[in-house]
């Protein structure tokens, strides 16, 4: 099953609300060949990324919780390199 997949069933608005900003998100920092761009998109996407690792609402217990917060550590990653790549550009 590929990442669009467990996307879409992911059964929780905040997710859903938060997974379309970092798309929009990852659009702009492929369009950008600039490291520093790239990085400055890359903050804001740790920024939102950690509203879901943080969310009020998440419940052990609960399938769509591990999913949003397997794929927020993900996003969390890319971000990360991405603004560590700057500090060596």
């Amino acid at each position: 099953m590929n990442d669009q997949n467990v996307i879409s069933m992911i059964q929780c608005d905040i997710h859903q609300d938060n997974v379309t900003a970092l798309g929009k998100i990852e659009q702009k920092i492929n369009q950008w060949e600039s490291v520093g761009i790239k990085a400055k998109y890359a903050e804001i996407m740790a920024y939102k990324v950690s509203y879901l690792i943080d969310c009020l609402h998440y419940d052990d217990l609960n399938q769509n919780c591990h999913s949003c917060h397997a794929l927020a550590h993900v996003h969390q990653r890319t971000a990360e390199l991405i603004i560590k790549a700057r500090s060596l550009s």
